[in-house]
Order: structure tokens, then sequence, then C-alpha cells
């Protein structure tokens, strides 16, 4: 009988999908071990799941003690790949891991901001000692292909992309209710929840939400970390609507809150990847209005289960918001194609199915 495939995974603080997509493979008979933060939600599953956790917080991207925690795991266990989740455990990892015979797989989450003339890119994502890059969709393999120029080029099997999978349990109800957030009951809830940064394109919709036409009976739920910056507070007080939208920072119980709304806007200008927060909102049968901007466009199929718009322009965000607070049907339909999407389509068990078919390929 062939013995499992020994898996040490080094994570930060592991997403559900991630969490989701370690348990899973654990089921499947993967011998499965995660370095990651101790004291979270997603900790606490693993341990419940039984999947072998070293609690550990990894501290920048060059850090010495880090680097012999890795490496003391690799030589106390003979693993055939190490799975590094986040820039940090790559980093590190990749120096936890020289002079070993060990496969190694990075990921990468986000289009862009890598560059053969970044130094430090050839200790990550460059680095020649890469077996694979997991792209968490298309538009990013694609942008890492397109990188470098003759033989100074990523080699071309290096990047995979593989869906984060979701399981519509992990967030089943009760759901928050908006009042809390000084939402009423019986209106139309638009939602948009990302951190407050440039790219994510924020003040576009905010322009969108001050060109509808004025007294509908419409609240907007905007939160994330920095949301509810000054910039965006002086946006907002200028708007027509300023009295029905509401800034919040981070909201922990955000997948349970989404439910309760009636769409989502991922307003984003560029550098996406495939969006947590849209597939969440879907989940919860919210409709998504995102841009053509990474993996967006591979997760919502436009007019059917939301909409896709170009990014930096109000007016197709204003025209989707409208469609769906007028017609009552499309709404309807819409809402049941987001979530039959991610239900088919982005399944947890799919993604453990892909991770394993790799690495077995990688020690084959």
């Amino acid at each position: 009988m062939n013995k499992p495939l020994r898996i040490l995974a080094v994570n930060g603080e592991s997403d559900p999908a991630e969490t989701g997509a370690f348990i899973e493979m654990r089921k499947r008979g993967i011998d499965i071990t995660v370095i990651t933060w101790p004291g979270t939600f997603n900790y606490e599953k693993l341990i419940k799941a039984d999947v072998p956790t070293i609690p550990y917080v990894l501290k920048g991207k060059f850090s010495p003690e880090g680097i012999r925690v890795i490496h003391q795991e690799l030589m106390r266990k003979r693993y055939d790949i190490l799975h590094m989740c986040d820039k940090r455990g790559t980093m590190n990892g990749l120096w936890a891991s020289i002079g070993l015979d060990i496969k190694k797989v990075a990921y990468r989450g986000i289009v862009g901001n890598v560059s053969y003339f970044d130094p430090q890119m050839w200790f990550y994502l460059l680095n020649p000692r890469l077996d694979h890059i997991i792209c968490v969709c298309e538009a990013i393999r694609q942008d890492l292909l397109s990188l470098g120029f003759g033989r100074l080029q990523i080699r071309r099997d290096v990047p995979v992309t593989v869906y984060k999978g979701h399981d519509p349990g992990w967030y089943a109800p009760p759901f928050e209710n908006l009042k809390q957030f000084g939402i009423p009951d019986n209106t139309f809830v638009v939602a948009c929840t990302v951190r407050g940064v440039r790219r994510k394109g924020v003040p576009v919709l905010l322009e969108a939400i001050d060109n509808l036409p004025p007294n509908l009976n419409i609240h907007f739920l905007l939160a994330g970390t920095n949301m509810d910056n000054s910039h965006h507070k002086k946006l907002v007080k200028e708007n027509r609507y300023r009295a029905n939208i509401h800034l919040h920072g981070f909201l922990k119980r955000m997948p349970w809150i989404l439910p309760n709304c009636h769409v989502s806007v991922l307003p984003a200008l560029r550098r996406e990847g495939l969006p947590r927060g849209i597939i969440e909102a879907m989940i919860g049968g919210t409709v998504p209005i995102v841009t053509q901007s990474g993996g967006s466009p591979e997760l919502v199929e436009n007019g059917k289960s939301g909409f896709v718009v170009p990014p930096g322009k109000s007016e197709p965000i204003t025209k989707a918001i409208l469609e769906l607070y007028n017609n009552e049907n499309l709404y309807g339909a819409m809402q049941c194609a987001a979530q039959e999407r991610i239900k088919n389509k982005f399944r947890v068990e799919d993604t453990a199915k892909k991770l394993i078919a790799l690495y077995h390929g990688l020690v084959a």
C-alpha cells in the first residue's frame, strides 16, 4: 500500500477556504500538517477536525526564528511537499528548505505587483526553486506568464490555476439584523465590503450612488478595514444619499450580514484576485456587481449571476443598481443564479481534489 502524501503547509491567519481545503484533504487521506496562527476561529476548526497543527505566528518576510521553526519541522518528518500559503510563508519557507529534497509550492492571490526588476521577488514568486505557484484565478496565471522577456521568464508549467472553493454550510443562520447599523426594515440594501485603499474604487461607487435618482428607498452599507477614512467621510458628506450611507470599519460577522443585503458591489480599479467578499455575498443570495478586474469576471457571469462592468466608471454601476432595484423578477433570478454558481462551480471538495492531483504530479 502506498504511503499517504506528506504535506507541510505554512500559513498566516488561515481563511475559511484554506482551512476548509486543509480539512478536506485530511479527510481524503493526505497527511497534512499546518503551521498557522493560534487563537483564531479557523485554527480552532483545524484542531476540531484533527488536522495536526503547529501554532506559530510568522513575523516578517525574513525571520531567523521562523526559518528555524519551519526547518526543524521539515527535518523532524520526511515531507513530500512544502506548501507556502502567503508571502511570509514563502520567503521564510524557501530559506528553511535549502538543501532539502522537497517539492515547493507557493500561492498568489492578486494580479500584478511582481517584477523581475524587484530584487525581493527573486526570494519570493520568481525564485527558480519553486515547482508550482497556485493562482487563485486564471487572470493571475496569465499575468505571471506575461512577465519578463526572452530567457528571463517564469517556467510555463509553474503557475497553475486552482480556485478557492467554499461550502455554504460555513455560513449558516442566524444572520445579523441590519438595524444595528442604522438600516431600517423594508429597504433595499447595497453593500460594499472592501479595504479602504485606492485600488478598491470606493469613490467610484460613491459617485454612482450620488448619480441615483433622489428619494429611493435604498440604503448603503460600506464596511472594511479603513473604509471609514477621512476621504470617504468627506465624499459621503457631499453625497445626496449621505443620510442613507453607513460607513464602518472591519465587521467580523460580514458573511452573516450580507444575506440581509440585496446587492454587493466590488468597484475595484485593478489587481483583484478571486474576491472572497463577493463569494460570501453570492452564497448568501446577494447579487454581485463587479468590475472587469482580475478574477471577478471568472466568478460572476455577466447578466446571469450578477453584473460585470468596466472599472473606474460610475455610470454602469448606477445602471446596474437601478435595474436590480426596479426589476424584482431580474433580482430574484440573479439571486438564485449567484447561489447556484458558488454551490456548483466553487466547491471546497473540488479545490482539495485539484491540490491533491497537483501534489501527486510533483512526486510522480
